[in-house]
């Protein structure tokens, strides 16, 4: 039998009427009519090449072919009915399964302690794999299923993802204490003419500090090009090269690097670093947990800089983005 073309509003009606042996019962058990039940069976006739109930006496009987049919059918439908079940809640004490997250090096430092420490206390069987992503790009990896959340700057979201601002990062003048020419504060002048680290995949690629200078008429030396953000404070600590670089990097790295932290000489306004998933997750009770977490930490992240003003680090929306 070609399945595609049978008509599966059939099947429960077969089903009641196998259980009651009447079609009067059989719609009252249903919803349907008398004649609806009666075309119905009709139609199962002329499908199946069987009868299926004949008259006997006052009532009807299934006939050898109705009978075979009764275990499977009933067996089927009671399958679907179980499938179609909302989704149950999710408990993460209990759960056992895993979460793919794309993110950069400076996020993943930011977050990745908080957010294991979280789980490792509420859902210790939910393993995490977290992979890289260093473009300010929403990655493909959600669309198409290979990732669950995508932790970083949004820069145009394709349609179909939503999002949720996580925390604010601001740009922070850092330089190596003892540095020559700067001494516990900055000028643009002397900003301008030191060596400075660029975080950058592109070989030309201009950041968010030449956009500004460039408003000014100005440039900057760029005298050195890194893929990984977490690779720029070892290097400033150790020679003259300076950078413009994350305070929610920058401040930690202090604590045990010989590094000077100072306001940028020039206004650069601050980024929001969001959480964003994919339409085809956002129903899902375990996605939710998970998103409601990584919320929850990165709103402590916003807070963990003592010497920014918190309305600074605060996320601009609350509200979750819908599909863009």
């Amino acid at each position: 039998m070609n399945i595609a073309a049978l008509n599966l509003n059939l099947l429960p009606v077969l089903d009641a009427l196998l259980a009651e042996r009447s079609v009067s019962r059989a719609g009252a058990r249903l919803g349907l009519s008398q004649p609806a039940v009666s075309n119905a069976l009709a139609q199962l006739r002329a499908l199946l090449g069987d009868p299926l109930l004949v008259r006997k006496g006052g009532g009807m009987v299934p006939t050898e072919r109705a009978l075979e049919l009764a275990g499977p059918l009933r067996a089927a439908l009671l399958a679907l009915e179980q499938g179609l079940e909302p989704a149950p809640a999710f408990d993460p004490a209990s759960a056992e399964r895993s979460f793919t997250i794309v993110t950069n090096d400076f996020v993943a430092f930011a977050m990745l302690p908080r957010l294991l420490g979280r789980l490792q206390s509420e859902a210790p069987r939910v393993h995490l794999q977290v992979r890289a992503w260093q473009e300010h790009t929403v990655p493909p990896d959600l669309a198409r299923g290979d990732a669950d959340l995508f932790l970083g700057f949004d820069r145009g979201r394709p349609k179909g993802h939503y999002a949720t601002p996580l925390f604010e990062d601001h740009f922070v003048f850092v330089a190596r204490k003892g540095h020559p020419q700067v001494r516990g504060s900055i000028t643009l002048a002397t900003y301008t003419k030191l060596a400075h680290v660029l975080v950058s995949h592109e070989p030309n690629a201009r950041g968010v500090v030449d956009d500004v200078l460039a408003t000014r008429g100005l440039t900057r030396n760029v005298a050195l090009r890194v893929s990984h953000f977490l690779l720029v404070p070892p290097i400033l600590a150790t020679t003259d090269y300076v950078a413009a670089l994350s305070e929610i990097v920058a401040r930690p790295m202090a604590r045990t690097l010989p590094l000077q932290i100072l306001k940028m000489p020039l206004r650069i306004e601050g980024a929001a670093v969001q959480m964003i998933w994919h339409e085809r997750t956002h129903a899902s009770p375990a996605h939710a947990w998970l998103r409601g977490v990584v919320t929850e930490v990165g709103r402590s992240v916003a807070t963990s800089c003592q010497n920014v003003p918190p309305e600074r680090l605060r996320p601009r929306r609350a509200a979750t983005s819908r599909p863009g």
